[in-house]
């Protein structure tokens, strides 16, 4: 297994060395005081496993493994650190282990049986019938929803790591910068915990993208973050397609049929997070002009009660609406159901009382007193 060791201080990665020189499994092809001098190295040669100091000067340790990770998702590291114990724990959720200066020969041997297992492991053949053969599902409408092949959803190990991918998901394809990132997803935390926090999610992120066969990655390149991948297509970036085509005209009534059922819940409403509400109210605006065509169509056809299913609905959906509570009336009185009409008209103009202290707006009073009046 071949691996490289890295170390700001000589005199440490002199005693790195001389503790691995006598391991058989392992071929050191590299020892670098910097981790821009190992990046070059390992942009030419792919190796197993990296030894790596956490603070370093230049690029951290930190930065580091994210840049090592960028280039080879599957290489193995070995944080070496002198760091406080507060984030060991972290480490070791996106490292395979660690170890403390000055390096004691018993836990390093403890570290390196570690090593060993993991290439145990890894080289073991997955079972035929665990491949995949259907893509993964992602879902956005009413919450995050990844489902693996084979059913199931992915079970979060963090709920900071499950906004992460939400957050990333939103910008797919869009190099995020770091302190973006820290500020939306963590910005209670202070800079040191707050990276920490960070780290620890993307690995989470990459593993889970392995793990369900996602045709995705996670880059990372000059201290900014970017999603992307043929797997990442969302049921929200499905409608929001066909409600820009209903914008233009370009969306016949089966497409937009399709589309309509794709929007179960707002756009990652069961979730909460202040950064998605700028993209909640333009998808709730594209359901409500695709239920708008999709309403008219039918009530053309002659399809009143499917008509009036779909608008009481989407009334349900956004019960603010005044054109959808317009079209609910219209499909109510095409019906001739005259009670639920009244009650319906009068619930809405209730509802803004109660909310606004106002009424609704002269047109909708006027049209739904004339809708009334046919059937006094």
């Amino acid at each position: 297994m071949k691996a490289i060791l890295i170390d700001d201080e000589r005199n440490a990665l002199l005693q790195l060395k001389w503790l691995l020189e006598n391991e058989p499994e392992l071929d050191i092809v590299g020892a670098y005081q910097s981790a821009e001098e190992a990046l070059v190295h390992l942009s030419r040669e792919r190796v197993q496993l990296v030894f790596l100091d956490i603070e370093m000067s230049g690029m951290s340790g930190l930065e580091a493994a994210e840049a090592i990770y960028a280039l080879d998702g599957e290489v193995r590291i070995v944080f070496v650190t002198a760091f406080s114990s507060y984030a060991l724990e972290a480490f070791r959720v996106s490292a395979l282990d660690y170890v403390m200066k000055p390096i004691d020969p018993a836990r390093f041997a403890i570290t390196l049986e570690r090593v060993r297992q993991s290439v145990t492991i890894t080289a073991a053949p997955p079972p035929a019938e665990t491949k995949a053969d259907v893509r993964p599902v992602l879902k956005m409408f009413g919450q995050l929803s990844v489902g693996p092949p084979g059913g199931g959803t992915v079970k979060w190990r963090t709920l900071k790591s499950k906004e992460l991918f939400a957050y990333l998901l939103e910008h797919r394809g869009v190099w995020m910068s770091r302190d973006v990132l820290l500020e939306e997803i963590w910005p209670a935390f202070d800079l040191d915990k707050a990276l920490v926090h960070l780290h620890t999610a993307v690995y989470q992120i990459r593993r889970m993208l392995r793990e369900t066969g996602i045709d995705a990655v996670l880059d990372y390149s000059l201290e900014s973050y970017c999603l992307q991948g043929a797997g990442l297509e969302t049921d929200a970036e499905r409608f929001q397609q066909a409600a820009a085509e209903a914008a233009h005209g370009q969306l016949a009534l089966a497409e937009a049929a399709r589309a309509w059922e794709l929007y179960a819940g707002h756009y990652l409403d069961k979730e909460d997070y202040d950064w998605s509400k700028p993209r909640r109210e333009r998808l709730l605006q594209g359901y409500v002009a695709i239920t708008l065509q999709l309403v008219a169509g039918e009530r053309a056809a002659g399809a009143s009660q499917s008509a009036l299913r779909r608008a009481g609905r989407a009334c349900g959906m956004h019960p603010y609406s005044e054109r959808l509570a317009k079209e609910h009336l219209a499909c109510l009185a095409d019906v001739g159901d005259a009670e639920q009409l009244r009650r319906s008209y009068a619930a809405f103009c209730d509802l803004y009382e109660e909310e606004w202290g106002t009424e609704p707006s002269a047109d909708y009073r006027a049209y739904g007193r004339q809708l009334i009046d046919r059937f006094e």
